[in-house]
């Protein structure tokens, strides 16, 4: 096992113990929110809007920079980790000209978007945490602390029990990919599909693998016809215990495409519950598949011309 293997299954694994340290902000009434962030913070900010049963709105940076006006009678809440996205902060630059109230939700303190914005939620308790791979715990505490705030009950206690359930279902398959594999698609309908998005862009990161996240609803009215013998499907159940479409579309899919995989909470099913037990069943994954594939680091820093590219772009 590669040096970089053991510390990322210690960033996995080792997250239960760091989130319980979250100093989780009380719930706030929010007024016409906004919630902005790109990449994994994208994925984020909908999140949101479907566990708020669409009370507040997910938008990219970019829709703000092209119509700014958009941002007008809102309270935004720019959500970036790093607090270094350059659209990020210049979608806060614009609401801070239009006198708008404006929060920074991040885990690094003193940061461009902290100094942009009125307010800060700061995950200032990750700034300590020896973490080398960005996404993993800094994701599932961004989420944890974005859910808090919109009002989701929280209960920490119960994190070993979804990291155990996450583990031993993705244990149960024997999802053993080989060097060379088609496309990994992650379906999920409800707060399920952000979390396929997420899953999606694990597997452009670590693999260089092509990936795709779609809503289950959307997947079987087109995309599903691409579908190749090789490739990958991983469902996420909905967390509407009353909606079995996941659960039978994945019993009639597997019929007749056998590399398809259906994963449900079985500790309970609170949005809570639901979604961090979909966040660790995407990085456990990561996790086994790296094992399997035996890489010695991800794809990402393999990759430096495209690495240099896309940081140039973001910060």
């Amino acid at each position: 096992m590669s040096s970089w293997i053991s510390h990322f299954r210690e960033d996995v694994y080792s997250q239960v113990k760091y989130l319980r340290g979250l100093r989780l902000p009380k719930p706030v009434k929010i007024r016409s929110g906004l919630f902005v962030g790109a990449g994994d913070s994208y994925v984020c900010a909908l999140l949101l809007e479907y566990l708020s049963r669409h009370s507040v709105l997910a938008y990219h940076p970019s829709d703000i920079l092209r119509s700014p006006k958009t941002l007008l009678d809102h309270e935004i809440f720019f959500v970036s980790a790093s607090g270094r996205t350059q659209s990020n902060i210049e979608a806060a630059k614009i609401a801070q000209r239009f006198g708008l109230k404006t929060t920074a939700i991040t885990a690094r303190p003193k940061s461009i978007l902290e100094e942009v914005c009125k307010k800060t939620f700061n995950l200032e308790y990750l700034h300590n945490v020896q973490s080398s791979n960005p996404g993993i715990l800094d994701f599932t505490a961004t989420v944890i602390t974005c859910m808090a705030l919109i009002g989701i009950k929280i209960n920490m206690n119960i994190l070993s029990k979804i990291m155990r359930d996450a583990r031993e279902q993705i244990h149960q398959y024997e999802i053993d990919l080989p060097r060379k594999f088609q496309s990994i698609i992650f379906l999920g309908n409800g707060t399920s599909y952000p979390i396929a998005s997420y899953g999606a862009f694990k597997m452009h990161e670590f693999f260089g693998a092509k990936s795709f996240g779609y809503l289950l609803d959307d997947y079987y009215h087109s995309p599903i016809f691409s579908l190749t013998k090789s490739d990958h499907v991983f469902i996420l159940g909905h967390e509407n215990a009353q909606d079995p479409i996941s659960a039978e579309f994945h019993c009639r899919l597997q019929k007749i495409h056998p590399r398809s995989y259906y994963f449900q909470p079985k500790v309970g099913r609170s949005n809570f519950e639901q979604v961090i037990f979909s966040i660790f069943i995407i990085q456990v994954l990561v996790l086994c598949m790296a094992e399997n594939l035996r890489i010695e680091k991800p794809y990402y820093l393999s990759n430096k011309k495209m690495l240099n590219l896309s940081s140039s772009l973001i910060y």
